[in-house]
């Protein structure tokens, strides 16, 4: 029996183990449903893109003084990134209270946080992570999206932690 042992323990240690841990497979991959400017949802699994945040569906954005509907543009955009084929997400971290997990999400070879950031569509959120600060440089560089000249918005992690109870997306 005390041959078994290592092999007993050894097994429960990969049971254990996430499975991102365990393989380079993605942890969730299919068609989403885009169901906010940042959020996908594989059947019932949601999944928030990893290291960034784009504004909220009650947030208001102005350009040059006129309304903007900044939210739903970067919902067009994300849309059109998920739209174009199977979507694979690798999970980051641990779940949220709600059991949504943060993802790095690609399609097409193109890391959809990087590209929701490089359209100015979405900012790099360094609380979780400054993966996404170049993306970020390059589209205030460029005048993209949300950079436009003469457009006002307030970051969506403020906006949310003054409009939604708890901050949560």
């Amino acid at each position: 029996m005390r041959k078994f042992w290592p092999l007993v323990l050894s097994m429960l240690l990969a049971v254990s183990l996430p499975v991102s841990a365990r393989t380079a497979e993605p942890d969730i991959t299919g068609i989403p449903e885009v169901i906010d400017a940042d959020i996908l949802k594989f059947g019932q699994q949601r999944v928030i893109l990893w290291g960034v945040d784009a504004p909220d569906p009650r947030q208001q954005c102005w350009i040059n003084g006129t309304y903007w509907g900044c939210h739903e543009a970067a919902k067009r955009r994300l849309q059109l990134l998920a739209g174009r084929g199977e979507v694979s997400c690798t999970f980051k971290g641990e779940p949220d209270p709600f059991h949504r997990y943060f993802g790095v999400c690609t399609s097409g070879g193109q890391d959809l946080s990087a590209e929701m950031v490089k359209s100015g569509l979405a900012l790099a959120y360094t609380e979780q992570s400054e993966d996404y600060l170049p993306q970020m440089a390059e589209s205030i560089a460029e005048s993209a999206g949300l950079w436009q000249v003469g457009v006002l918005f307030e970051e969506p992690w403020l906006f949310r932690r003054r409009e939604t109870p708890g901050g949560f997306r």
